[in-house]
């Protein structure tokens, strides 16, 4: 028989880790429920107490002096010893002789012939449970103006998800060691045996968030995937399948849109060839871009389009986060003005927790603020959309100063944000080959002429705004007059 090939571990540390390219949210309907429910806790013994009675165990009607005797104790901790055995309630005396009462032969285990002495407890919590899963989830408070953007995952089996109250006693059950590390105890995972479910009342019914990290694999097999391990590796060994099956099936219905190609011949004519010259032709470049997107030297774009960065991923995946975040920050200062953002035509873009971190931190450093560029805005379910989604109301803030709406025929999976006379950022929204999950492709760079040149798209798309009744919000202290005027100036629109 031939020998196992051996492991070198060298190779075996130069593994390629997984890059993060995306995190999405969904919310899936949960429930609190507050429950009454008995416990069995392990009351403490000492040694010496414990070996007593497992001896009376082997040696009915045994006297405490030969006890005493067999542990070498004197008459003085003989007397200390038989009162602590007394009030175990597990050894009864009689006539100077012990013997196992029924509680006693209880708590011998007939197998090890261990003792295991138990209190009945009683809990009084509260805990909340998904509806899909029927597993513990934590209640989350996400602020409404980002949570009425999250989509929410359907409930395959409404019936069940009707009936969870009848379930919720047995659930508890299921997860109840996950409940006690919830709770901060450290004691050995059976001091406390669960018991009975008392009694189970409904407190509320909320939506409960989950973030999944959409992560590029770099080693066979290639490609995109999410990681649910955070969910597969939580509580009771598969106590979240239903619940990953669900958020699953929707992912795989995230889709980019269909005309990358237009996307990058748009750039192409817009910034020389950047891409194909910074090593991106097609598809089957992409494990080469992203190794050097992840790589200090490599993902530095070259002359003439320096300083510039590599990119892929969405504004909330890892490279895109830091270049508008970190790396905008180290270029040189330019007069004030506000930021251009065109979204892709996606209807991803825009909807987790952590895009709406990135915007909000980007905000806070650009003292012009950011103006959303509305596809569609012009027509008017379009620009209601909008402004349900993402715009600012009584009850709701919004992550964008202000928004016009646009008619443009730029091509779909374009994403474009641009701060005139500093820098641009373009990515366009591919289909990953493997798994057909959203991949954007592209780069950011403050190169004057690439910088100047994306100005004047936006302009033109901007410029396709008739009046200032396409300003779907403004700030708070200015007019629709006054926030059009200052984006024609910042986009250098001529007004006649």
């Amino acid at each position: 028989m031939s020998s196992p090939p051996k492991v070198d571990p060298a190779a075996q540390g130069n593994s390629l880790p997984p890059i993060e390219i995306d995190e999405v949210s969904f919310l899936v309907r949960a429930q609190k429920f507050r429950i009454s429910a008995t416990a069995m806790r392990r009351s403490p013994i000492s040694l010496a107490t414990e070996y007593a009675i497992r001896l009376i165990h082997l040696v009915p009607e045994i006297g405490p002096d030969a006890i005493g005797e067999y542990f070498g104790f004197e008459e003085v901790e003989t007397r200390v010893l038989l009162q602590d055995i007394l009030e175990t309630g597990l050894v009864l005396e009689n006539s100077g002789r012990l013997t196992l009462s029924a509680r006693g032969y209880e708590a011998i285990s007939p197998v090890s012939e261990e003792l295991e002495i138990f209190a009945r407890e009683e809990i009084r919590t509260s805990q909340s449970f998904d509806l899909i899963a029927l597993a513990p989830v934590d209640e989350v408070s996400i602020a409404p103006s980002i949570a009425r953007r999250i989509p929410e995952i359907s409930i395959p089996d409404r019936e069940k998800a009707a009936n969870a109250g009848s379930q919720v006693g047995r659930a508890f059950e299921d997860h109840f060691l996950e409940w006690r590390q919830r709770n901060g105890t450290r004691n050995r995972t059976d001091d406390l045996k669960f018991e009975a479910a008392a009694d189970v009342q409904q407190i509320k019914t909320f939506a409960a968030p989950f973030h999944i990290s959409i992560q590029y694999h770099q080693e066979d097999p290639v490609g995109l995937e999410p990681d649910f391990r955070p969910l597969q590796t939580k509580g009771r060994p598969g106590s979240r399948k239903p619940l990953i099956e669900a958020l699953s099936a929707r992912l795989s219905s995230m889709r980019a849109p269909p005309d990358a190609d237009l996307g990058f011949r748009w750039l192409r004519d817009i910034d020389g060839d950047l891409l194909s010259l910074a090593g991106f032709n097609g598809m089957s470049d992409v494990r080469s871009w992203m190794a050097k997107c992840q790589d200090e030297t490599g993902k530095l774009l070259t002359h003439p389009y320096d300083p510039g960065l590599r990119l892929a991923g969405s504004i909330s995946g890892r490279f895109v986060r830091n270049a508008l975040i970190d790396w905008t920050r180290l270029q040189a200062p330019s007069d004030p003005t506000p930021l251009f953002w065109i979204p892709p035509h996606a209807d991803y873009w825009g909807k987790s927790l952590a895009f709406a971190a990135v915007v909000r931190e980007l905000n806070a450093q650009e003292a012009e603020g950011i103006v959303l560029m509305a596809r569609n805005g012009l027509v008017a379910r379009d620009a209601n959309w909008w402004r349900r989604t993402f715009g600012r109301s009584e009850k709701h803030d919004s992550l964008f100063d202000r928004c016009i709406g646009v008619s443009s025929d730029l091509p779909k999976s374009l994403e474009v944000i641009v701060k005139p006379n500093s820098w641009a950022l373009a990515l366009v929204h591919t289909i990953e080959t493997r798994s057909g999950l959203p991949l954007p492709i592209g780069y950011i760079t403050a190169d004057n002429v690439v910088v100047q040149a994306i100005t004047r798209a936006v302009a033109d798309v901007a410029s396709t705004a008739p009046s200032a009744n396409a300003m779907l919000w403004i700030r708070q202290d200015e007019t629709p007059d006054a926030a059009l005027n200052a984006i024609d100036t910042a986009l250098g629109i001529e007004t006649v």
